[in-house]
């Protein structure tokens, strides 16, 4: 048997299918491990979005470690910048708009930014919408967020003309200039408002997690059983042509 078996060439063959199904079941595992982790990770922020709000201090401290402050509720005060607003491109119930994000200095100098949520695009400009520039020192709550990768489709952010495509932490502070003495790895996304009528429109966080590792799953391992029946397929045909 093991003269026939390699009589019909199928040594190279074999080691080839073997190191392919190895590698394919291991990515199908793989993809199973990051369902287990994203569904530990959906429980917890849901959990955390419920829970008590921390002041800016307490969440300053555990930044150290972004998974332990993500989407976790927050209160801070301070006065808005609004001649230093960015402007976010982020469509809201299939309307195109911005999310308004307006630097908030607080008394410790400490400068956060704050997504005030979002306005319809002919309401970009600021000297559109004078009732929700609001003045004097502000009492925030809301939700931290953190920085988000955009796509292959996702267009570059346009700093020069205020125009943001990527949630980029790093770059929307360091568009703020020198008054940033120490830019933060987070920003916070307001809350919706009791009452308010004016935009922007806060309260328009979407709470949303990518969780298509099973069907990733599914396809490393199918595409191992396909492997297994080429291989069996082609070692019988060799087999075959030897009787």
């Amino acid at each position: 048997m093991i003269d026939k078996f390699k009589r019909s060439g199928l040594i190279f063959p074999s080691l080839f299918a073997i190191i392919g199904l190895v590698i394919l079941i291991g990515l199908g595992n793989w993809q199973m491990e990051r369902m287990a982790w994203k569904a530990n990770l959906i429980e917890l922020v849901n959990e955390r979005i419920e829970s008590p709000s921390r002041s800016f201090e307490e969440v300053l401290k555990l930044s150290k470690n972004l998974e332990d402050i993500r989407f976790q509720p927050v209160t801070v005060r301070g006065v808005f910048d609004h001649n230093q607003e960015r402007h976010y491109f982020l469509p809201y119930k299939g309307k195109i708009g911005w999310h308004i994000i307006t630097p908030l200095k607080m008394q410790s100098g400490q400068i956060v930014l704050i997504d005030r949520g979002f306005v319809p695009d002919e309401l970009k400009d600021a000297s559109r919408r004078p009732k929700g520039l609001v003045e004097g020192e502000q009492v925030i709550d809301g939700l931290v967020r953190l920085s988000e990768q955009g796509n292959y489709f996702s267009p570059l952010n346009d700093v020069a003309n205020n125009k943001w495509y990527v949630r980029d932490i790093a770059e929307l502070y360091a568009s703020l200039g020198e008054g940033v003495k120490q830019p933060l790895n987070f920003m916070i996304d307001q809350k919706r408002l009791k009452s308010s009528g004016e935009w922007p429109l806060p309260g328009v966080t979407k709470v949303e997690f990518s969780d298509k590792h099973f069907g990733y799953a599914l396809t490393w391992y199918g595409l191992a059983l396909t492997l297994i029946g080429v291989f069996i397929a082609f070692a019988y045909s060799r087999f075959s042509k030897l009787d």
